[in-house]
């Protein structure tokens, strides 16, 4: 039988060998950074979706309004002309949707060098969307916001926003405002973390 000593010798060296560096090659580092970029590009994707889910919605209410109130003439232009106003803002958001899932072309097992170029293409897609994005919402917002309002007011508010000039200012800007507050927050949490966590990566990259 062993000796406690020549026993825990062995198991010494067993445990040193478990924990003993080991190298990386290429490919895996590049895994590993992919995993890293695809996971930030997650986060933005979920802004994705909930952008295409208000677009839906507000589509939704104005179809829905201009059947249920089929031959009221005004409120018939009220919903084509916000559907017109609204169209192009949907256009150009599932292009540079578009653009920004595009794949980048890669070289397998590419090194170092290839894998910072990868995360700083990425990096910069992700930052020209999101400047897009604010422009965008200063567009958006207001409009549909002064869509909302004045399908609203026609429907549902006697003497429609003619009559009602500083309630439907007030409802309209009070929208607006809630509308600003949510958007911040999501470019906080959609937008700006994910461009910090790549800036992270880009420099932990610069830095091996």
């Amino acid at each position: 039988m062993a000796s406690s000593d020549e026993i825990e010798n062995v198991w010494k060296e067993g445990k040193a060998r478990e924990v003993g560096p080991t190298s990386l090659t290429g490919e895996d580092l590049q895994a590993i950074i992919s995993s890293r970029v695809r996971k930030e590009l997650k986060t933005v994707s979920q802004f994705v979706w909930a952008a295409i889910a208000y677009q839906i919605i507000l589509y939704s209410f104005l179809t829905h309004t201009l059947i249920r109130h089929w031959g009221e003439m005004r409120i018939m232009v009220l919903c084509l002309a916000g559907a017109a106003f609204y169209i192009p803002l949907t256009v150009v958001l599932i292009r540079r949707v578009g653009t920004l899932y595009r794949r980048p072309s890669e070289a397998p097992g590419s090194m170092v060098p290839d894998v910072l170029h990868k995360v700083e293409v990425e990096y910069a897609r992700l930052a020209d969307f999101f400047r897009f994005k604010k422009r965008m919402d200063w567009i958006g917002v207001p409009v549909s916001c002064a869509i909302i309002v004045l399908v609203t007011f026609t429907l549902f508010v006697k003497g429609g926003v003619e009559r009602n000039p500083l309630a439907s200012l007030a409802f309209f800007a009070l929208w607006v405002g809630m509308s600003l507050v949510a958007i911040q927050a999501e470019n906080r949490k959609r937008f700006v973390s994910p461009l910090l966590h790549l800036e992270q990566v880009l420099d932990d990259l610069k830095n091996s």
